[in-house]
């Protein structure tokens, strides 16, 4: 047997030993025990009180991430509950940046630095403390489908209107009380109409009108237009709507009211 060969071989019998060629052996450290965070939250204004509902809230959302790390993870929670558990996190030190969210913007995030997750262990955090505005503001317009607009006279092909009453409602049903300010349109002046919920009306309100009303309820809310022809409450419309909270404008589409004909046969 030629050298080369015997070389070969033994080259060969040195591969088979027990620990070349194979993974280390040697046992895996496995990783600590996850941790969690408890987290809580408050809502208020002014120092008093709010519920998730008086403010348009949905939920709380949490962003953690690790310090010095570019990405983390992020859970949501229901806003009524008031408190919530973190998915299980790995031990060490995090960011975690908490926000009330719903419609718009309701208030600035509130973030917690160097929070501590320590294995086998729920880490609370918190309050997280939001102020958030109860009230927003509304606009709209109102139109009719007649062709010559509101205000003019139905021989023109006006819808004839003479006076307007709107009546807004809270989600309970609730007449609301509620000052309008008119802006002037090209043709009529501006004016305020209070709505006082004891049939209070306004002249007519042509279509290129806004009416804005300010310190209106965050919520569910409807809206009862009336346009009397004289004495006659010929055009009409109901509208229902969500309003924004955290002095948040809700601009609605164009209200447009329609004909009675049952109340207004010869129109």
């Amino acid at each position: 047997m030629s050298f080369r060969r015997l070389a070969f071989l033994a080259l060969i019998f040195v591969g088979c030993g027990d620990d070349a060629g194979l993974p280390d052996a040697r046992p895996l450290i496995d990783a600590p025990p996850a941790g969690k965070l408890q987290l809580t939250w408050t809502l208020s204004h002014g120092g008093a009180p709010q519920t998730c509902s008086s403010i348009g809230a949905s939920s709380i959302v949490a962003g953690i991430v690790p310090v010095n790390q570019p990405f983390g993870v992020t859970d949501v929670f229901g806003c009524s509950l008031g408190t919530g558990t973190s998915r299980d996190l790995a031990p060490g030190r995090y960011i975690v940046t908490v926000a009330v969210a719903g419609v718009g913007d309701l208030d600035e995030p509130v973030v917690f630095r160097d929070v501590e997750v320590t294995s086998s262990s729920v880490t609370p955090v918190g309050p997280a403390a939001f102020d958030v505005e109860p009230t927003g503001s509304l606009v709209f317009r109102m139109a009719t489908t007649a062709t010559g607009g509101n205000c003019a006279a139905t021989s023109a092909m006006g819808a004839g209107i003479t006076a307007t009453t709107i009546v807004l409602r809270d989600a309970a049903n609730a007449c609301v009380p509620t000052t309008f300010t008119i802006a002037a349109g090209a043709n009529d002046p501006g004016g305020t109409y209070v709505s006082d919920c004891n049939g209070s009306s306004y002249g007519c309100i042509a279509a290129d009108q806004d009416l804005r009303a300010d310190g209106v309820t965050a919520g569910q809310h409807s809206m009862l237009f009336t346009g009397a022809v004289g004495a006659v409450p010929c055009w009409k419309r109901t509208s229902q709507f969500t309003t924004r909270a955290a002095n948040q404008v809700t601009v609605l589409n164009p209200q447009t009211l329609m004909l009675d004909t049952a109340a207004c046969p010869a129109m």
